[in-house]
């Protein structure tokens, strides 16, 4: 093990962090960040008895609803490793499913190839956790990676925490922290892509039963009129979606409704918590009508943004899931930065544990780049069909003539499994 000795490196905001002179203590593998990607990153190589460790920032889970589910292969992948045993969820191949605005028409039957896995994402964090912890990791909460320095050996990252900052080493070092992440940025991976002109209001909101009702596909509601469900609604002022939150979570209440509303951006930015009157304004412009909800929670805003990270890997620092590449459309982002983290897991096992030469671990970026950039294709794609333009219109008329074809319709869900 190197001791490392009076080190100053440099935070997220470029603040000089100047390190206590200490040894620092060893792991084969740290983390960064306690999502989906970092808890199944973590569970697979503990389960492989490789040590290792998770810092995430936050102090708590985020209570804010985030992805609804798993839309792709590793859902398959999670129940082969039991981390839904007990859960009272199933993976799933829907007999329809969306592609942007429109309906792939899937059938049943082994030919169907898309596999779902409806679960809100904190349960999927739940899931992931305790497996983690059954197997031996570490996830400390809390803690917030400022920087790091490497050498042909070892990773060492000063990490904050209530307890002050101190320093932690690690054979490898990998950055599951998002779009924003610490590790790309330090370690100065660059990011390119767009950031779309469209932004997206998202809440869940209690309608009472009797200004709401459930017809064929989708729902009937006074002064709006028919809307369908689960997949978003075209209309003069933009996009309206709306999906019962009981399909993806058993427990929820009745007239409990997960909504968003598409429309163009103007001068706003994305916020995590978003004014009653702001999202009520959305609704009525897009909708044409008052949303009659009584109470709405977890408001928020995004922005869809499309980019991958300029490379994988620098030296002993690793990035995966929304670190690496992030998508405006489509509910890829799961599935393939859960396929991010197997992928390196697998080659850290076989490196760390079994001695196979470091050299595996070149080849983590000549498979998952490929994998990001189709997701990267097919959802630009989805984005451009649901655009309310005259070129977004005329998108939709040529698909939706296309995708009558069921062999057409099931190569498009290949595209939304794929991984």
């Amino acid at each position: 093990m190197s001791v490392w000795l009076d080190r100053t490196v440099l935070s997220s905001q470029t603040d000089a962090v100047t390190i206590k002179t200490e040894t620092p203590r060893h792991w084969d593998v740290a983390i960064v960040g306690a999502g989906p990607v970092g808890l199944l990153l973590a569970g697979e190589l503990a389960a492989k008895d490789i040590r290792v460790v998770v810092f995430e920032r936050d102090d708590a889970p985020s209570p804010i609803p985030k992805a609804n589910g798993i839309v792709g292969h590793s859902a398959v992948e999670l129940a082969k490793r039991g981390v839904l045993a007990g859960a009272g969820l199933r993976v799933v191949s829907p007999r329809r499913f969306q592609f942007g605005p429109l309906m792939l028409k899937l059938g049943i039957g082994p030919r169907n190839p898309l596999h779902i896995l409806p679960v809100p994402q904190r349960r999927l964090e739940e899931l992931l956790e305790r497996r983690t912890a059954r197997h031996g990791a570490r996830v400390h909460r809390g803690h917030e990676v400022l920087g790091f320095t490497q050498d042909d050996t070892n990773v060492v990252a000063a990490v904050r925490s209530d307890h002050g900052t101190s320093q932690v080493s690690a054979r490898y070092l990998v950055g599951c922290d998002g779009a924003r992440s610490l590790v790309r940025k330090h370690a100065g991976i660059g990011f390119p892509g767009y950031t779309s002109d469209a932004i997206a209001r998202i809440a869940r909101v209690t309608i009472p039963s009797d200004r709401i009702a459930a017809v064929d596909d989708g729902f009937d509601i006074p002064d709006i009129g028919h809307l369908a469900a689960m997949r978003p609604n075209q209309l003069p002022g933009g996009a309206f979606t709306i999906a019962p939150v009981a399909v993806l979570d058993a427990t929820a209440p009745a007239g409990l409704y997960l909504i968003s509303t598409h429309e163009p951006r103007g001068d706003f930015e994305p916020s995590d918590t978003v004014p009653i009157d702001e999202l009520r304004a959305s609704l009525r412009r897009v909708l044409g009508a008052d949303l009659p909800f009584t109470d709405a929670t977890a408001v928020r805003s995004t922005v869809g943004n499309s980019r991958q990270a300029d490379a994988y890997r620098l030296g002993r620092v690793f990035l995966a899931g929304d670190a690496a590449h992030i998508f405006n459309a489509g509910g890829s982002a799961l599935n393939i930065g859960l396929q991010d983290a197997l992928d390196l897991a697998g080659r850290l096992i076989a490196v760390v544990r079994d001695g196979v030469s470091a050299d595996e671990l070149n080849a983590y970026e000549a498979a998952r780049r490929p994998a990001g950039e189709r997701a990267l294709h097919h959802t630009r794609a989805q984005a451009l069909l649901a655009r309310n333009d005259d070129d977004g219109r005329a998108l939709r008329q040529v698909f939706s003539e296309l995708i009558t074809n069921r062999t057409t319709a099931r190569s498009l869900a290949r595209l939304l499994e794929s991984a």
